[in-house]
């Protein structure tokens, strides 16, 4: 196994990253966190994670300040389908350059968080694993996380020990496949596509983080990649369903399938015209994501890491009722 005392994290303040650094702690690992300028640091983190503000694509100047660690996990990156795409390949392209860098420095292991976004036009036609063909992008997310798998291995060729780390649909408190619904819930939008029987590709932050630390614990780190999912058998009607219930909204409304299919590049099309800030009702690669059957393996994962997802829907679900109900008191 691979020594694990001390780590660095990028994009600590951001969902995955706040609990990624609770678990480290939790497990005696010495963290320094990278943080944005007049980010808020959570409570818990005082005295005990050492923090670094400092801009992504600029790591190499905080390298004395950040020192060497054992593995660097790698998650700031931009997150969202729509905005500029040489916004997205500056951060999160260039970002991970600059990560690599410190890595092949420090000789650390580099744990990248890239998705199942990548990918791309493969998603909601059935199972994927991962020796499943890489698709085509349509969006700047899709071909950024793309572009760091790239890169990745890139800096594995030069000696970097790595590891890529492609998370399902990231879903908890706090996650965007919950703050971006519950409004659309409250407001009767529709959000579920067709009848959305079929598989949503789902992950629990708290199994993810779980996957993250034992792929930095492994010897597999010359770009192996690794799918950071549930399991099957969760589909978005049930999710939707369940998400409304716990949230205390109407029902979740449907959109015709086909006619998303239809409108999510006309959207897109209109927005990129009119130079719209705001993303469009449906994209095509949130048809991707909700519009079809997403069923990922997570067979190599148990395989070679032991993953074994500790975080059931049921629980997942029963978190999130407590959470909105702690809102509404």
């Amino acid at each position: 196994m691979s020594i694990l005392t001390s780590a660095f994290v990028t994009g600590a303040g951001g969902f995955i990253g706040r609990h990624l650094v609770r678990q480290l702690l939790a497990e005696q690992v010495c963290v320094v966190a990278l943080m944005l300028p007049g980010e808020p640091q959570p409570p818990e983190w005082a005295g005990r994670v050492r923090c670094v503000t400092g801009d992504v694509r600029r790591l190499s100047e905080l390298a004395e300040q950040i020192g060497p660690v054992d593995c660097l996990f790698h998650l700031a990156a931009v997150v969202s389908d729509w905005g500029a795409k040489q916004t997205h390949i500056d951060i999160t392209v260039h970002g991970t350059e600059q990560a690599i860098e410190l890595a092949l420095g420090w000789n650390a292991h580099f744990v990248v968080t890239t998705s199942i976004c990548a990918f791309a036009s493969a998603l909601g036609k059935g199972p994927l694993d991962e020796e499943s063909r890489i698709g085509l992008a349509s969006s700047p997310y899709e071909f950024c996380k793309q572009e760091q798998e790239r890169v990745t291995h890139a800096g594995v060729a030069r000696g970097l020990q790595a590891t890529i780390v492609r998370p399902a649909n990231v879903y908890g408190v706090g996650s965007v496949w919950v703050n971006s619904f519950v409004p659309m819930l409250h407001a009767g939008q529709p959000c579920l596509l067709g009848s959305g029987n079929w598989d949503a590709g789902l992950v629990h932050v708290n199994n993810l983080v779980n996957l993250l630390i034992a792929a930095a614990r492994s010897e597999f780190s010359h770009g192996e990649v690794f799918i950071a999912a549930d399991g099957f058998g969760v589909t978005w009607k049930t999710y939707l369903q369940r998400l409304a219930k716990a949230a205390a909204t109407p029902a979740p409304k449907s959109m015709p399938n086909l006619a998303a299919r239809l409108l999510a590049p006309l959207f897109e099309w209109h927005g990129h015209i009119t130079q719209r800030n705001e993303r469009p009702l449906v994209t095509r690669q949130a048809y991707r994501l909700t519009g079809g059957p997403n069923e990922f393996s997570t067979e190599k994962s148990r395989r070679l890491l032991g993953y074994q997802p500790q975080i059931t829907f049921e629980q997942a679900m029963h978190e999130l009722a407590e959470h909105f109900a702690s809102q509404a008191n």
